[in-house]
């Protein structure tokens, strides 16, 4: 079953600490676009989420990430 996270969820869990650096890393860094649950609601797929964790983890030992 799919999870969705919402901005708090990502931020409880210590992934990002605020919204101009989530729009950032979107634009640049690859993270996963949200998707639209209401008007005003966005949430992202938990598996999505993993995923670009994991790839960033994986490029830590190549020196490729940039800072957000």
């Amino acid at each position: 079953m799919m999870k969705i996270l919402r901005f708090s969820d990502l931020k409880a869990r210590g992934i990002v600490g605020n919204r101009v650096t989530l729009s950032r890393w979107i634009a640049h860094q690859n993270f996963p676009r949200g998707i639209k649950l209401s008007e005003r609601s966005v949430g992202w797929i938990e598996s999505e989420i993993e995923a670009w964790l994991k790839q960033r983890a994986a490029m830590r030992g190549a020196g490729s990430v940039e800072a957000a």
